[in-house]
């Protein structure tokens, strides 16, 4: 997503919030359809089984509803401040026991019709998670943020409670590693994208 991709989204979201905020059940129901994705894939990628995904992402906007009127869009974005809300249930779910997945969720490679390609492409998945599980939670939790769910850097930050620059530093640290481990397997071109 471009830069003015991210700045029509945050307007958008920002004029649907005060005017949802001004009692305009519409613009909420917009509101909530296009939040809804993004904190939807965000929650299923970290609880299992999928009934209790739903039953977090319930929960997440029932948060939102109870806090629609102290949520202030110019101080994070009104996406950084769903899935920060979002990101709060699934640890509140984790402290009550129950068990998170992997915050980065890769895709599995596509079919390759020659057995030899479909190995490789395997084989570089495999490294590539294996590289991505070696990384601290917290630089996991980075990652997903901006590849999985396409956040900014400043989004990240709101979402994890740190500084922007620390995002940045950690990310591109973890990204230069993740490239020094992966140099040595052969990554396809979908796969590397993000890194």
């Amino acid at each position: 997503m471009t830069l003015l991709a991210h700045r029509i989204r945050d307007v958008r979201l920002s004029w649907l919030l005060a005017r949802s905020q001004r009692g305009d059940r519409a613009a909420f129901r917009r509101l909530y359809r296009l939040l809804h994705g993004p904190v939807s894939r965000y929650v299923r990628r970290r609880v299992r089984p999928p009934p209790d995904a739903e039953d977090v992402v319930a929960e997440v906007f029932t948060r939102l509803v109870e806090s629609l009127d102290r949520i202030d869009a110019r101080r994070v974005t009104v996406l950084a401040y769903a899935l920060t809300a979002a990101r709060n249930a699934v640890v509140d779910r984790a402290r009550r026991g129950a068990a998170a997945v992997d915050a980065l969720a890769l895709p599995a490679p596509q079919p390759v019709p020659d057995p030899g390609q479909r190995l490789e492409a395997r084989q570089a998945l495999d490294a590539l998670r294996a590289g991505v599980e070696r990384q601290p939670d917290e630089v996991r939790e980075m990652l997903g943020l901006r590849f999985a769910d396409g956040l900014r850097h400043a989004e990240i930050a709101a979402v994890m409670g740190l500084s922007e620059p620390a995002v940045r530093q950690r990310l591109s640290r973890a990204v230069r590693e993740l490239r020094a481990q992966l140099g040595k397997v052969a990554i396809s071109k979908e796969l590397a994208n993000g890194f």
